[in-house]
């Protein structure tokens, strides 16, 4: 995300120079910094809520740095440092230099293998977070992003709950964005990592089909789909998505927290079963190809991180935009695996396949 050019509040943030706005939400602002020192560029969040009057906001900032410090993870994103200017709080984080998943299903659902790549990556967050005892409680594609250099990375942890501290927020309250709350958290009830798989299944229908499941004309209708299970099923709305996949959505959306997958980690597992049988390059180029195909970097950013191997299945995507193209790439693609030629083309068919939807053989 570059910076825009808007004139900045702070030109300096303890060791940090504000080089730009990188977005703005309710609670916070987020500047992009660099440490001068070590040219290091990072994130900077700002609180935005006054600090003398509205102490709960000043707990939920302090708390999700207080988590993202004891996280190490390769999936999450990492906090630097905690500074206090004028009795502001900032966060210094680093900096991720790509789309939010917010940002891409807006232009589009993407690819099934795209998609349980995405999977992997926030399901493997959330064994790490649900291992230190923290529960995201407000996953959505916002709060995910795609870096150019193919990494998944996990963020804003504002509401997330230690199940080790007394929570901020009143017993029965419902706490997260409505269209991603799990059944649990629309009624009141006790939440547990399982919440977040609810919210992880959601964000995966959402990216696979360009629509979210649960939708109404307000949060009470919203809510009264999520309580009762009620949505079309994935196959219906994005025929293309493979049964297995579909089906990992469909156990993440049952509405009783028992009946879904008992943790992150069994989640992550039947996606990376999946992904074994479709793709046969890394995950980080596959994520490239998408990024380079999607216009979120250039060419020669994405020849900078890919492999001959990976450049050839890149290219071979890329080539793959009219439907003479593809009807041709796919003739071709039949022919080598039955002369039995290069092994090297055949493993690399299940990458660039899955973007020619329209001639793919299920």
């Amino acid at each position: 995300m570059p910076a825009t050019d808007k004139p900045v509040r702070h030109r300096k943030i303890g060791a940090y120079r504000v080089l730009g706005e990188l977005g703005r939400g309710g609670m916070a602002q987020v500047y992009r910094g660099l440490h001068e020192q070590l040219q290091r560029e990072v994130a900077i969040k700002e609180m935005l809520a006054d600090p003398h009057r509205d102490k709960e906001a000043v707990s939920r900032f302090r708390r999700e740095a207080l988590a993202l410090a004891a996280f190490r993870h390769q999936n999450i994103v990492t906090l630097y440092d905690l500074v206090e200017k004028n009795d502001v709080l900032f966060m210094v984080m680093e900096y991720v230099d790509g789309p939010t998943l917010h940002e891409l299903i807006r232009e589009g659902p993407l690819p099934p293998d795209v998609v349980a790549v995405l999977g992997v990556g926030v399901a493997s967050a959330l064994e790490h977070a649900h291992f230190r005892h923290i529960i995201h409680r407000d996953l959505k594609p916002a709060n995910v992003m795609v870096s150019k250099a193919g990494e998944v990375k996990l963020m804003d942890f504002g509401v997330a709950k230690d199940e080790g501290l007394e929570a901020l927020t009143a017993e029965g309250m419902a706490v997260g964005t409505p269209s991603y709350m799990s059944p649990e958290q629309v009624t009141g009830a006790p939440v547990d990592p399982r919440t977040d798989l609810f919210a992880l299944g959601v964000l995966l229908y959402e990216t696979l089909a360009g629509t979210r499941p649960f939708q109404g004309r307000n949060a009470g209708e919203v809510f009264a789909r999520i309580r009762d299970g009620k949505y079309t099923p994935l196959q219906k709305v994005a025929p293309h998505v493979p049964r297995p996949l579909a089906e990992i959505v469909r156990r993440a959306l049952l509405t009783k927290p028992e009946e879904r997958y008992p943790n992150a980690a069994a989640m992550r597992r039947d996606l990376e079963l999946f992904l074994a049988q479709q793709v046969r390059v890394s995950h980080e180029a596959l994520l490239i190809g998408f990024l380079r195909h999607r216009k979120k970097l250039t060419e020669t950013e994405a020849l900078a991180l890919l492999s001959q191997d990976e450049l050839s299945v890149v290219e071979v995507f890329d080539k793959a935009s009219s439907p003479r193209r593809r009807v041709a790439l796919w003739l071709l693609a039949l022919l080598a695996v039955a002369a039995g030629l290069g092994a090297g083309v055949y493993s690399s068919l299940p990458y660039w396949m899955a973007y020619i939807r329209p001639f793919t053989i299920r």
